[in-house]
């Protein structure tokens, strides 16, 4: 068990470049979805951001053509396929509620969205789907799709194409992003 969710965890930090879209992501792992970001710790347990978990094909798409993703050589980007998934979760800001707290303060809002979506992302990896994640977007124009302000993060999540490496663009043929190994000091005390 515990070499199982040590397993897990390393995987987790792969992103998914391609997707299998014959596949949808089953309605009791949604709700799982939903637990997860919804019960993830916040400071002083507030809503600071808010969740739209998208599974209409056309509107991914829309998405997806919002992106800039990769800069691969001096003139030429692509996309972000990570965004093809078979389930996008845009974080957005929860301005509202966080006006209510503190006008200027954006960093709990950011740091709420990034404990969230590492949960999901664990998560969905604990179901066996893979993950990718995507912050080099147009929020103007996301916003403007999903109808809603301060988009801020996107958590594409779905079933990976096995006949592809996980590196290779879902659309662009023969691109195949690079990929790094962290080398994260920790220090026990």
């Amino acid at each position: 068990m515990l070499n199982d969710l040590k397993n897990t965890i390393i995987r987790s930090q792969r992103t998914q470049r391609n997707w299998d879209l014959s596949q949808s992501i089953k309605d009791e792992d949604l709700e799982l979805f939903k637990i997860a970001v919804s019960n993830c710790p916040t400071k002083q347990n507030r809503i600071w951001y808010n969740v739209v978990f998208v599974k209409d094909r056309n509107v991914i798409e829309k998405i997806y053509n919002t992106t800039d993703g990769f800069t691969y050589t001096e003139k030429d980007t692509t996309t972000n396929s990570q965004t093809l998934a078979n389930l996008l979760v845009v974080f957005s800001i929860d301005k509202e509620k966080r006006d209510k707290v503190s006008k200027s303060d954006t960093n709990n809002s950011k740091i709420s969205i990034g404990i969230a979506s590492g949960y999901l992302n664990l998560v969905a990896h604990i179901l066996n789907y893979k993950t990718g994640y995507c912050a080099c977007f147009d929020n103007k124009e996301v916003n403007k799709i999903l109808d809603i302000e301060n988009s801020e993060l996107i958590l594409g999540i779905g079933y990976p194409d096995y006949s592809k490496d996980r590196r290779e663009h879902h659309k662009v043929k023969d691109f195949l992003y690079p990929t790094f190994d962290k080398d994260v000091k920790v220090k026990i005390i």
